[in-house]
């Protein structure tokens, strides 16, 4: 097995073709942060030469909605905008200014199913954008997904708080997508929540206060890193437009792989903290053994490799969304010390994304 390593380090392939998925099933659901040190290393090993890639379905369940707003500067803005409206002529996705952004603009989505032309629709605009614009130190990826998603029961608000709060040092390191480090105003316009959110589990158990009343409570800010807005407190399960909770840490990508994949992950989240057999006793266990190291940013593009795994196997139900997971967090084990520098060379990950001939 061993005498495996050199020749997948001197190789590319698709990770879907991979013989990760002959040590693992693809398919199946194993336990990863239960396997042994030897075959975890192994599976790393074999995990390390390959690329994330887009997938033509993600499998979401059919009332997952979501919406998306790429961030780019440096940007070549009327010919972004001459060629989507050659491609989208009925505007459904479309270009607009953004004061925030160094000499660039944002590109919003119309409301998104999981389905293959959502996908390809992303690609085309993707690579609209990659020739004429860069990702810049402000570029944001925010990922909108629709509130029915986690629903209208006070329980599961709670476990997301509870959820978030435990594990957003993974949750931040994941999100920085194919860099290595978070844009430096990330704590200006997406501010860490692990304090706040689990100040606010603690407090809304509390059965006087009703959901109604939480959503009131935390939809008063913007920018941070869960932003609730835009949220319908009164009709939660309601497919609108402006219904929806969203996800601000990621980067900016101008790789539509890790856009799916990003989706993939917050869809996961929130999925999961409905679920009725949400794992309360472990989070709360890693909550008392790590939580005072894990709650301050800058120890957020560090690696914690069981915490990781912990929560993969949690909130997915199958080895290939985890193997996704994992090579999106863990960036063949590379950490940048440099933030100040960004974007520059030093905070750009090793390739995670199979570039096309």
């Amino acid at each position: 097995m061993w005498k495996l390593k050199k020749k997948l380090v001197d190789q590319k392939m698709d990770i879907d073709q991979s013989p990760i998925f002959q040590f693992i099933s693809q398919k199946g659901n194993d336990q990863l942060s239960h396997m042994s040190g030897k075959d975890l290393q192994y599976l790393l090993i074999l995990m390390d030469p390959y690329y994330i890639q887009m997938r033509k379905q993600l499998n979401l369940n059919s009332n997952v909605t979501f919406g998306l707003e790429l961030e780019f500067e440096n940007a070549m803005k009327e010919k972004i905008s001459k060629d989507l409206k050659e491609n989208f002529p009925e505007r459904e996705w479309f270009i607009k200014e953004d004061c925030t952004l160094d000499d660039g603009a944002e590109i919003n989505s119309p409301i998104l199913k999981d389905d293959k032309s959502t996908w390809k629709n992303l690609e085309t605009v993707c690579s609209i954008i990659k020739p004429v614009a860069s990702i810049g130190g402000n570029s944001g990826g925010h990922i909108h997904i629709g509130t029915q998603v986690l629903g209208d029961k006070k329980d599961s608000w709670l476990n997301f708080f509870k959820l978030w709060a435990v594990y957003e040092n993974i949750i931040f390191r994941f999100s920085y997508g194919d860099f290595l480090t978070a844009r430096p105003n990330i704590d200006v316009y997406a501010r860490p929540l692990a304090v706040t959110f689990w100040d606010h589990y603690c407090t809304f158990q509390d059965k006087n206060i009703h959901l109604e009343d939480i959503i009131l409570e935390i939809s008063r800010r913007k920018f941070q890193a869960v932003n609730f807005k835009n949220v319908c407190k009164n009709n939660l399960d309601a497919l609108k437009l402006r219904n929806t909770i969203e996800f601000r840490c990621p980067n900016g990508s101008l790789e539509a792989a890790i856009w799916q994949n990003n989706v993939l992950f917050f869809v996961s989240l929130l999925t999961y903290a409905k679920n009725p057999s949400f794992d309360d006793d472990l989070i709360s266990k890693r909550y008392q053994a790590y939580f005072d190291k894990f709650s301050d940013l800058k120890w957020y593009d560090e690696i914690y490799l069981e915490q990781a795994l912990e929560l993969c196997d949690m909130i997915f139900s199958n080895n290939l969304d985890k193997i996704y997971f994992l090579k999106q967090y863990l960036k063949s084990f590379q950490i940048c010390k440099k933030r100040s520098k960004f974007p520059a060379p030093c905070t750009k990950t090793k390739t995670l994304v199979k570039k096309k001939i």
